[in-house]
């Protein structure tokens, strides 16, 4: 059966249509033509089965959705099943009985998969789909692209990141603009560590690739040099780390998420390592604003105060952490929270493509680990 089910009023089916092709393009399989069923087969029957069967359902609210039985009835099933993630298709109040529910604003979207909104959706859709699902349905079809690199050794000098030394000290991490990272608690680093001074970098990951007759992830047409490699998931940052711990001798891995937080924010409390303002943002990230709709090499826009570059905007950076929804059993010593069966990771940071308050020092997000794409990349640390 299908990956998504929509449920939407036929009245917004031209809308609909606009979320099928979007979705598809990202490799999933989306139930919504209820006028492919069948004459003679139970229409009830046919929706209930595959709403069990697929591992999400998005609903689309609108004045007309509000008011179908059909619509209603499907939501509340989703809902039940811990499978919904509702939007907005047009200004309407939220049915009472889902208004729990956080809903993404669509009213004035046309399509753009990479719209701000639309990216939300995904990484709401990925977390549903890790907990229903083994494995990512599929990926999308610029994820699949690589490049294929002739089998060589990797020359072993300069490839270890260049570091910053982030000293020993304690932080109030989180914030209270977002449920998700609440509540604000004392994180107290007893040792200094090692961070990297730039997200790895196409050239860097291209030696590991070259050593290990992999290989090379898609670069978009940007670009590769000294852009940081993207269309990498959790599990090839975790990989690389472990690669280049072998070649040198020294133990690279992700950034726990509180390393990456209190590295950020290089002693801050602002919402941004730069202050409060978003009128500074161009100065220090590639955002929504700048970036001409793609990444760019690192070390461009100014620094935190710990000398750390590209820490806000440019790419979303894996951290080694499972996602959880607050900070309720966060560990107080910096380490990571890891328990058993964690179905997504974190990523910190925020990309290219968002306004500047998804650069927020505190901002954070899960998407499933083996996903891929064009906005993903990562840094290490050392102790």
């Amino acid at each position: 059966m299908a990956d998504i089910f929509l449920s939407y009023s036929h009245q917004d089916r031209a809308k609909a249509k606009l979320f099928v092709t979007a979705l598809e393009k990202q490799g999933w399989t989306v139930f919504w033509d209820t006028q492919s069923i069948l004459g003679g087969q139970d229409f009830d029957a046919v929706i209930e089965a595959a709403i069990e069967a697929a591992a999400c359902m998005v609903v689309l609210w609108s004045e007309a959705a509000k008011k179908s039985h059909y619509v209603r009835g499907e939501a509340r099933l989703g809902r039940d099943l811990n499978i919904l993630v509702p939007v907005f298709i047009e200004p309407v109040r939220v049915p009472l009985d889902f208004g729990a529910l956080q809903t993404e604003n669509f009213s004035s979207w046309q399509g753009d998969i990479n719209a701000p909104e639309f990216i939300k959706l995904k990484q709401a859709i990925n977390l549903k789909l890790s907990e229903h699902l083994p494995s990512p349905a599929s990926r999308a079809a610029d994820d699949a692209k690589v490049v294929l690199l002739t089998p060589q050794p990797a020359p072993l000098a300069h490839i270890e990141p260049e570091l910053v030394r982030i000293p020993a000290g304690h932080f109030m991490m989180g914030s209270n603009e977002d449920k998700n990272e609440q509540h604000i608690h004392p994180v107290t680093f007893a040792q200094p560590f090692y961070l990297g001074k730039y997200p790895v970098t196409f050239d860097e990951y291209a030696l590991y690739v070259l050593a290990t007759q992999g290989q090379l992830p898609n670069d978009k047409g940007w670009g590769r040099g000294k852009r940081p490699v993207i269309n990498v998931s959790w599990q090839d940052a975790a990989d690389y780390a472990a690669w280049l711990s072998a070649q040198t001798g020294k133990t690279y891995r992700l950034p726990t998420e509180a390393e990456w937080e209190y590295a950020c924010r290089a002693g801050t409390d602002s919402r941004f390592y730069w202050g409060d303002s978003e009128q500074q943002t161009t100065d220090y990230a590639w955002f929504r604003d700048n970036a001409d709709g793609k990444s760019h090499p690192v070390g461009e826009k100014r620094p935190n105060a710990w000398g750390l570059y590209d820490m806000a905007g440019n790419v979303w950076e894996w951290v080694k952490d499972a996602y959880a929804e607050n900070y309720q059993q966060a560990p107080v010593d910096g380490t990571a929270f890891e328990p058993p069966n964690c179905a997504a990771r974190v990523m910190r940071g925020g990309t290219w493509i968002y306004e500047p308050f998804y650069l927020r020092s505190a901002l954070r997000i899960g998407y499933f680990p083996s996903q891929r794409d064009d906005y993903l990349g990562f840094r290490l640390a050392q102790d």
